[in-house]
């Protein structure tokens, strides 16, 4: 028994735990920037040698660049760099943080939940009837909001109706003039 150095060590030929074929004892001991190819004569398996090389990156940490030559005459691998395994716990980590506890009840959240999908019903039945009749009256399409959600609060949907209409305007998807909207031919921001 004796001593080695680093330089001696790095030229060791390193055999893997258990029985390891000759390829797999190769790409371990590869170094960064190395590569090898795999003759179609030297591989065996079934499955190509991605798996193995993949088996490798996770068993390892090591980041290998893998594929197959053209007309199937083999495979290519360089190594690539050295995976850090500190650097990849520490962007894993999660923080964990206790939840928040809120004073709302639960018939807020269930009544907030419920107003937004009011909302969102009426945003699609107000766009898909300015698409149906293109100009469209704003009396008209309030009655015809009412009719459609006649179990709603009358107040609540005119209220969302016009909240609804004045966001579409100011971001550009409809026009407001004496009293009609409609959708504009072109972008007029442009």
């Amino acid at each position: 028994m004796r001593k080695l150095t680093a330089d001696e060590f790095e030229q060791l030929p390193i055999k893997g735990k258990g029985r390891s074929s000759p390829i797999f004892n190769s790409l371990i001991n590869l170094k960064e920037g190395e590569a090898l190819l795999i003759e179609r004569k030297d591989w065996n398996r079934k499955a190509g040698p991605s798996t193995l090389v993949r088996y490798i990156e996770k068993k390892h940490n090591i980041k290998f660049l893998c594929g197959a030559l053209e007309g199937g005459k083999g495979w290519a691998v360089k190594r690539m760099e050295t995976i850090r395994r500190e650097n990849t716990k520490e962007k894993n980590k999660i923080p964990v943080s206790k939840p928040e506890t809120t004073n709302i009840p639960i018939e807020k959240t269930n009544s907030t939940i419920e107003n937004l999908k009011l909302k969102s019903d009426l945003i699609l039945f107000y766009l898909s009837r300015i698409a149906v009749h293109k100009i469209e009256r704003i009396e008209d399409t309030l009655k015809a909001s009412i009719m459609h959600f006649w179990k709603e609060d009358k107040k609540l949907l005119q209220d969302y109706f016009y909240e609804i209409i004045k966001s579409l305007q100011e971001q550009g998807h409809i026009v407001i003039e004496n009293d009609k909207t409609y959708i504009p031919l072109r972008n007029s921001k442009i």
